[in-house]
This record gives C-alpha cells, sequence and structure tokens, in this order.
C-alpha cells in the first residue's frame, strides 16, 4: 500500500524567489557555498557499475521512473527551437536530440520517425543527461573499444525489431549527441545565467537536466523538502516511480515555463506542491510489497539478456582464437 510522506517539517516560504536568485545574479553574488557548485558536479550521484557483460535491469535503470516521465501525455511544453505550445515533456526532448549536430541522419530519422525507439533511445539519455549512467557503457556485444564495457537493456531492446538495439548507441555517442544539443546554439551554462533568460522557455530540456544536476544543491535547497534531495529522483528507490516523475515534470515546467513567482508555482500543471506549492509535490513512500511490484523484469526480457550474454562471450571466444588480447578494456 502507498503511504503519503508526511506533511513539511516547516512553513518556509518562497516569497519573491525569482526577483531574489535573479538580484543575486546579477550584484554578483549567491548563497553560501554557490560559487563552488561547479566543483561538486554530480557528487552525489553513483554511475550504473556491473561487470562486463551483465545486462542492465529495470531496477538498475530505474526503468518505471523513466517510462512515467517520457510517456506523460500531459501537454504544457513548448519547443524552444520554433515556439510551438502543448507539447509533451518526451517530445521536446526527442526533438531536442534530433536537432543535435552530432546526430546522424539516420539516427535523426529514427528519432522522429520511430516513436518506440525514440523514447528508449530518450530514456537511456536522461541517465547520461543526469549523470546516472558513465560513459564507459556500450549497448552492443560487437562492440570494441577501450575502457567500455557491454552491458544489453533488456527492458528497452526485448520487444524491438532484432536489429533495433544497435540504434541505442553507446554512452559516448550518447554523450556526444546530448552535448551538441547545448552547443549548437547560444544556452545559458550555470543556474544564474538561466534564471536570467528573458524569454520562455529559458533553454531546451537537456541543457536544463544538465545545469540542474551541476547545480543540485542549490535546486534541493530551493524546491525539495527534508530528507529529499535532487538525485532521489533517479536514486531513491524507497518511494514511487510515479510520485518522483511526477516531481521531476513539475521542477521541469517550473524552470522552462514558469516565471517562478508564487502565483505560478500554485498553478504547476504537474500538481499542488509542498509549502504552500512553493516545492516540490510530495514523494510517496512504498511498502516493501509495492517496492517488489515495481521494475519487474519479466520472462522474455530475462531470455533476451541471456541471449546477449551468450553473444558477448561467443564474441570474447572469437577474439581469442585470432589471438587478440582480450577483456573489458577491449571492448
Amino acid at each position: 500500500m502507498y503511504t503519503s510522506h508526511r506533511g513539511s517539517s516547516s512553513s518556509r516560504h518562497h516569497r519573491n524567489h525569482a526577483n531574489g536568485t535573479a538580484a543575486a545574479a546579477k550584484n554578483g553574488s549567491t548563497r553560501p557555498g554557490a560559487r563552488s557548485q561547479t566543483l561538486l558536479i554530480n557528487s552525489k550521484i553513483r554511475h550504473i557499475k556491473k561487470k562486463d557483460g551483465e545486462p542492465l535491469w529495470r531496477r538498475d535503470i530505474q526503468y518505471d521512473f523513466l517510462k512515467s516521465v517520457f510517456y506523460d501525455e500531459t501537454r504544457v511544453f513548448t519547443n524552444s527551437y520554433d515556439g510551438t505550445p502543448n507539447h509533451t515533456y518526451s517530445e521536446i526532448y526527442i526533438d531536442a536530440m534530433a536537432r543535435s549536430s552530432k546526430s546522424s541522419r539516420v539516427l535523426r530519422e529514427k528519432l522522429l520517425g520511430d516513436q518506440q525507439a525514440g523514447l528508449n533511445i530518450a530514456m537511456v539519455c536522461l541517465l547520461v543527461n543526469i549523470g546516472r549512467m558513465n560513459t564507459t557503457l556500450n549497448f552492443f556485444p560487437e562492440m570494441r573499444a577501450q575502457l567500455r564495457t557491454y552491458h544489453p537493456i533488456p527492458s528497452l531492446q526485448t520487444y524491438s525489431d532484432p536489429t533495433a538495439y544497435k540504434q541505442l548507441q553507446d554512452a559516448p555517442r550518447l554523450k556526444s549527441i546530448l552535448k551538441g544539443a547545448c552547443e549548437d546554439r547560444p544556452e545559458p551554462s550555470t543556474l544564474d545565467q538561466l534564471l536570467l533568460q528573458p524569454r520562455l522557455p529559458r533553454t531546451n530540456p537537456i541543457n536544463l537536466v544538465f545545469i540542474l544536476a551541476t547545480y543540485a544543491r542549490r535546486v534541493t535547497d530551493l524546491f525539495f523538502v527534508e530528507p529529499y534531495e535532487f538525485y532521489d529522483f533517479i536514486m531513491n528507490t524507497s518511494v514511487s516511480s510515479q510520485s518522483r516523475a511526477k516531481a521531476f515534470l513539475w521542477l521541469m515546467w517550473v524552470y522552462l515555463e514558469s516565471d517562478l513567482s508564487p502565483e505560478q508555482l500554485r498553478a504547476n500543471p504537474f500538481g499542488y506542491g509542498q509549502e504552500g506549492g512553493m516545492k516540490i509535490p510530495s514523494f510517496v513512500t512504498l511498502s516493501p510489497e509495492d517496492l517488489d511490484k515495481e521494475n519487474f523484469d519479466t520472462d522474455p526480457e530475462k531470455e533476451f539478456a541471456e541471449r546477449m550474454i551468450q553473444e558477448r562471450k561467443r564474441m570474447y571466444y572469437l577474439v581469442s582464437r585470432n589471438g587478440a588480447t582480450i577483456g573489458p578494456d577491449n571492448y
């Protein structure tokens, strides 16, 4: 049974939130610790680490959270490139990926022409975007590159065209695509620069995630209620995926679409937040029984994983027979 997180432990308010933060940026001052925030990038997030060949299961990638984010049908986002309104979060995220100068023509067509493939790629990209997945991973067994390990992702590959799993690319290429989306046109690179943007939306969703992950401590202070923090979106499995996704989309809308005034924060389409609407909606804690129901790997996914594990072993064998040096560093 779901049990809602207890109410706020304080009655702090965000009066003049946007004005105060913007004023600090103009005056060259920020709250204590903010100046060193860029040195703390991803300091609290742990990269997914598994042995070469081991699958990334639903729980590893937090599949239910990712699905709740990218399958949400709330049409309240504006495309920052062409100004068109009434988009879902997945639409503006995938569009930003497709526009990246680092996306190949084939990948661009896949992103825009194959909805399922686009969603699968976006789900992996958000893991890279937020810092949960580093650039040592690849997702097809015949890849041979130093310092990269192979990991099938059954929940995203099992039900696709047998050849489509390669469309996930590898983590370094995905990171390059994401960075391209942030560098192809002028974009804010700090939280203060973001808040001073005169236009809405202030940036594209990929760049926004990079910024919020970099300034996670400040974002936590501004919009989270103790004991939770920014990286609980992707790291905290004790609270429901759906409530984490709702809170994540709430925060995305705040920075992309609102002027950060109390009136607009309270009118957030993803729900009325805590502390009078000034902070993210409550996380919902999971009972042990409900925790077991989340991120449940299916039998076809387990079978796919086993086939890919065996394929990886076969590749090792072929390389060994050819006299090459084998090991994780060669893949």
